[in-house]
C-alpha cells in the first residue's frame, strides 16, 4: 500500500511539473509574441496596431532593447516625436554604441529642430562606425539647418565619397552648393543624382535652378520640364517652368 501510495504522490508531482512548465513556457511565449507581433505589424506599415503590441512587450521586459527601439520608429512613422525620442533615448541607454538606433534618434531630433542634440549624438554615431554614409548625410543636414554650410558640404561631401550612389545626399550637397551661390559645382552633382533616381523631382527642379542662375535658360527649362513630368503637382517646379519661359520669351 505504502509502495502504490508513494508511486502515486511520484507520478502526481510529475504531472504537476510538466503542467508548471507549459504554462511557464505558454507564457513566454505568449511575451516573445507580442514583440514578434509589433514587429510584424511595424513591417506592414500597421503602425496604430504594432503600438500596443510593443508596449506589452515592454511592460514583460523593459531591459530588452529592441522593443522599445522599433516602438521608437513606430512613433516616428506615426510622427508622434516625443513619444519616439523617449524610445529612441532608451534603447541608446540600454545599448549606447548601436549604430542604427543612434542615426534614427538622430533624425528624430532633427524633425524636431533639435539640431545641437542631431549633431552631438550623429558625432557618436560616426565614432561608432564611421563608414556608414547615411550618418554624415543626415550630420550634413543639421549643420545645414543651423546655417553651418561649410560644416555641410563637408559632411555631404564624406556621404557621397562612401555611396557614390546616394542621390539623397547628390542633392543634399547640390542645394548647399545652391545656397552659397556656386551653381557651376551644383550642377554636376545634381545631374550625378539625377541619373541614379531620374523619379525624384525635386532633383530635376534643383538642376533647374542651377542652370537658371549659370544662364543656361533653355537647359533649366528641361529640368524643371523633367520635374514636372515625374509629379505633376509639383508646384515649385511649375512656378519656376512658367518663370523661365517668361524670361526666355524676353531674351527673344
Amino acid at each position: 500500500m505504502k509502495i502504490r501510495y508513494a508511486n502515486r504522490i511520484i507520478i502526481l508531482t510529475i504531472i504537476l511539473i510538466i503542467l508548471s512548465t507549459g504554462v511557464i513556457l505558454a507564457n513566454n511565449e505568449n511575451k516573445a509574441n507580442h514583440y514578434q507581433k509589433g514587429l510584424n505589424y511595424y513591417r506592414q506599415g500597421n503602425y496604430r496596431k504594432a503600438v500596443p503590441e510593443l508596449v506589452e512587450a515592454i511592460a514583460n521586459n523593459p531591459d530588452l532593447m529592441y522593443p522599445h527601439y522599433i516602438l521608437g520608429l513606430t512613433y516616428y512613422r506615426l510622427n508622434q516625436l516625443e513619444f519616439a525620442e523617449t524610445q529612441l533615448k532608451r534603447s541608446h541607454e540600454i545599448n549606447p554604441k548601436h549604430y542604427r538606433v543612434m542615426v534614427n534618434l538622430a533624425r528624430n531630433y532633427l524633425k524636431q529642430n533639435k539640431l545641437e542634440d542631431a549633431v552631438d549624438i550623429l558625432k557618436e554615431a560616426i565614432a561608432v562606425d564611421s563608414n556608414q554614409d547615411d550618418a554624415y548625410n543626415i550630420l550634413g543636414r543639421a549643420y545645414m539647418n543651423q546655417g553651418n554650410l561649410k560644416e555641410a558640404i563637408k559632411n555631404y561631401k564624406q556621404a557621397v565619397e562612401l555611396s557614390p550612389k546616394n542621390y539623397y545626399a547628390l542633392n543634399n550637397l547640390g542645394l548647399a552648393y545652391i545656397h552659397l551661390g556656386k551653381y557651376k559645382k551644383a550642377i554636376p552633382v545634381l545631374k550625378q543624382g539625377a541619373d541614379l533616381n531620374p523619379q525624384i523631382p525635386y532633383l530635376y527642379n534643383n538642376l533647374g535652378i542651377a542652370y537658371e542662375n549659370t544662364g543656361k535658360l533653355e537647359l533649366a527649362k528641361s529640368a524643371y520640364e523633367k520635374a514636372l513630368l515625374v509629379d505633376s503637382n509639383y508646384s515649385k517646379a511649375e512656378v519656376n517652368l512658367t518663370r523661365i519661359k517668361r524670361l526666355i520669351e524676353n531674351t527673344k
